[in-house]
């Protein structure tokens, strides 16, 4: 039998267990803080959530919402570091746009705001791994990812579970794709920075609910599908673009009240704050675009499945 002629159950099972063996493949990796390989780790983390949530219904709800509830702490401590690791890429690349731009009164004011932006995050960094590291190694940690092993070797399916593939989880698909054009449709036209962070964490679960189900080793839809997925990465890279550099800006405003506390000059901080700000709005002004993409996707979708 293909795929279409699973039931829902096995399916979504086969889809955790794939980003369950990418997050174990990356875990020794971001121990040693090998490149790349905390994002991937708190990617596949997030993948993990996403597909719980929304394929969840085939699984008991109490034990699909504590597995949701473990890896969200395993997530949190992912950020900690991959924040920095992103602060410290941000900062690099608006070093860069600051040279281009004449931000910097000398060489040695260049060197001293990298100090701070890059250096001193750095040092950071390395702290805030280490803490990381160590608790991964407590019994709290192992047993969260055992937790995860446990319940993909024995799924306590629901009645939902044995229903066919293609029409249940074509149906789940459909509620998160409304979900996330219903977030889009409600955005306030001056909207909070909250109302934005959720329609990214919405955006973010659509594109893995759909590629969970469009790329190996499950490949149950085709193109409708992946314009869902497609759909959601363009909300979630636009508003994690802004997000990054309105954090940035934040910081640098930061460290200019601090350098001019100490009695160190703050305005070329300032001057890339601004700079910051500039580019987060540069961002924000994409999301119009990304707002009509997957409210277009959302109502093919549903027609598709309707």
């Amino acid at each position: 039998m293909g795929q279409a002629d699973d039931d829902a159950g096995a399916i979504v099972v086969r889809a955790l267990g794939a980003v369950r063996d990418r997050l174990r493949e990356y875990h020794p990796l971001a121990m040693v803080d090998e490149p790349d390989a905390l994002h991937q780790m708190r990617t596949n983390v997030r993948r993990l959530r996403s597909l719980l949530a929304a394929y969840g219904p085939v699984l008991d709800a109490g034990v699909a919402t504590e597995l949701r509830r473990r890896l969200r702490e395993l997530g949190r401590e992912l950020g900690t570091v991959r924040d920095l690791e992103v602060r410290v890429q941000v900062a690099e690349d608006a070093l860069g746009a600051g040279d281009e731009a004449g931000r910097f009164d000398s060489d040695e004011d260049r060197a001293r705001v990298r100090g701070i932006l890059i250096d001193d995050e750095t040092v950071a960094h390395d702290q805030a791994h280490a803490r990381f590291v160590e608790r991964q190694r407590m019994p709290r940690a192992i047993a969260r990812l055992a937790e995860l092993d446990r319940v993909l070797a024995d799924p306590p399916f629901t009645e939902r579970a044995a229903r066919p593939a293609k029409r249940e989880l074509a149906a789940l698909l459909d509620r998160e794709a409304s979900r996330a054009a219903k977030r889009a449709r409600r955005l306030p036209a001056d909207p909070e920075l909250e109302d934005l962070h959720e329609l990214r964490k919405a955006g973010r679960r659509l594109r893995y609910a759909a590629e969970a189900v469009t790329q190996p080793p499950v490949e149950l839809f085709g193109d409708a599908a992946v314009a869902l997925a497609e759909a959601g990465d363009a909300i979630h890279d636009v508003l994690g673009d802004h997000r990054d550099e309105l954090l940035f800006a934040e910081h640098l405003r930061r460290s200019a009240a601090h350098a001019a506390h100490a009695g160190k000059p703050a305005d070329t901080l300032l001057r890339l704050a601004d700079d910051a700000d500039a580019r987060a709005e540069a961002h924000l002004a994409k999301l119009a675009d990304a707002i009509d993409g997957v409210k277009a996707a959302a109502a093919k979708w549903h027609g598709k499945v309707r």
